[in-house]
């Protein structure tokens, strides 16, 4: 490259910054057990490492399993919700099972998945008629999941959340926001009474919507009632914009005295647009929004990935779930394959930040980050082997000057580069009077992990 441009960053493994937080590398996606039997996603899902795998949508990814959802699970509302018998779980516990076994804790969202029905045709997002009710059969399946009622299991699920953006409107609650607020808070209230050291909140708003946020503070407030986390969605492709929602979330939190309410925003996703996302698109469209350099499994979308993950670090962000509920298929718009089943730009940008996840603890002190660019040095337990993850999101670099201080002893340098056409391949580095210099090998988005041993 002719006239090139470099970034000079430097990381400082002397001057620590703390622990990784690794509920920032959560997910809203399991491996599929519909059609295990055709495409078991298992072993590559688990390379990723998600910390948690919450629970929203997965009964659309398994098509015919009564599986997750309260209806699906606890089929006759009016049946007795102390009675074992009138439970299904068969399904959920092999789901359940399954994700565990990939080295995945769960995050299980308690309500039902999302309505793609049309507006007058809904029937799950339906008010439930007695919300003392649906308390108890909640409460239910708390118990077979952590308690080993009915048969069950000591899971030690821990992160419990109640209903899914009913802010979204009919596809997701039928009913007005009053309705909800009261749904919301009986609800927590008599989860929260029954068991009180379970981590339980909600109510997973589609945006940062204060007009539903706020009456739901101060009925707890005005109630007592424990508040775990608040939790809401945002899909977007400005990191700097959805760091700063969080620091927006606890600050509305600290004002209404929740000061030690968790904050979690459980899906996001990288989407300039949502237009094509819908019926009626050609192909030919279909496949630009969603496999070009800036569509939704581009490189921008992989490097968007690892910014987020970096950027939260240093943000009062508790815990993320990247949403990744799909299943492939021609039009597929989420997941992490494309439509012939190939894995695609997005997966191996979470495997690489699942390897840091997994693999390493301690995070250290970096310089020369910007809007574009983000970087990630930690350390193992051990102090045995060091790792830095950097994201060139959209910068115009062609190469990364990168310093490592207060490694003198480092030494069998690796780097694997991902871009729109290399995915997670190794390339050659040189580690020369305290400094590697990372080449792109296109002018685009790209991530590296160099990996050395201490």
């Amino acid at each position: 490259m002719q006239d090139c441009k470099r970034a000079q960053v430097t990381v400082d493994f002397s001057k620590g910054r703390g622990k990784l937080r690794k509920l920032l590398h959560g997910v809203n996606y399991m491996p599929n057990i519909s059609s295990q039997s055709i495409f078991d996603f298992s072993e590559d899902y688990a390379k990723m490492h998600f910390t948690v795998a919450r629970t929203h949508d997965q009964a659309l990814n398994n098509a015919g399993q009564r599986i997750v959802d309260t209806h699906l699970i606890f089929s006759r509302f009016d049946a007795d919700a102390e009675d074992e018998k009138n439970y299904f779980f068969d399904a959920t516990d092999h789901l359940l099972q399954t994700t565990l076994k990939c080295g995945t804790q769960i995050y299980y969202r308690l309500g039902t998945s999302i309505e793609h029905t049309l507006d007058d045709h809904h029937f799950n997002t339906r008010v439930p008629a007695d919300f003392q009710q649906y308390a108890k059969i909640l409460s239910g399946i708390i118990r077979h999941y952590n308690y080993g009622w009915a048969n069950g299991f000591h899971m030690n699920i821990p992160i419990w959340e109640i209903w899914n953006e009913a802010d979204l409107g009919g596809k997701c609650w039928m009913g007005t926001r009053e309705e909800f607020v009261d749904f919301f808070c009986t609800v927590l209230k008599y989860l929260k009474t029954e068991f009180p050291n379970e981590t339980i909140g909600g109510p997973a708003l589609c945006g940062f919507h204060e007009d539903w946020l706020v009456p739901i503070l101060e009925r707890c407030k005005a109630e007592n009632i424990p508040l775990d986390f608040i939790s809401w969605h945002a899909y977007w492709f400005e990191p700097a914009a959805l760091i700063n929602e969080s620091f927006r979330m606890r600050e509305l939190l600290d004002r209404y005295g929740f000061t030690e309410t968790g904050i979690h925003l459980n899906e996001w996703h990288y989407l300039e647009t949502w237009d094509g996302l819908s019926r009626n698109v050609n192909p030919e469209t279909f496949h630009e929004i969603m496999f070009g350099e800036k569509g939704m499994h581009g490189c921008d979308s992989a490097c968007y990935n690892a910014a987020m993950f970096i950027g939260w670090h240093d943000s009062p962000m508790d815990c993320s779930c990247y949403y990744g509920a799909g299943f492939p298929s021609k039009f597929s718009a989420w997941g992490f394959h494309d439509q012939t089943f190939g894995l695609t730009a997005n997966y191996y940008s979470m495997k690489m930040i699942g390897e840091i996840v997994h693999e390493y603890e301690d995070r250290f002190e970096a310089q020369g980050g910007n809007a574009n660019l983000w970087l990630l040095p930690v350390c193992d337990a051990e102090k045995k082997k060091g790792a830095v993850l950097l994201a060139d999101y959209r910068g115009r670099y062609d190469a990364v000057e990168l310093k490592i201080e207060g490694v003198s002893a480092a030494k069998n340098f690796k780097c694997r580069i991902l871009d729109q056409e290399n995915m997670e391949t190794e390339i050659p580095i040189e580690f020369v009077a305290g400094k590697l210099t990372l080449i792109k090998k296109m002018p685009v988005s790209t991530m590296f992990l160099v990996t050395f041993d201490l």
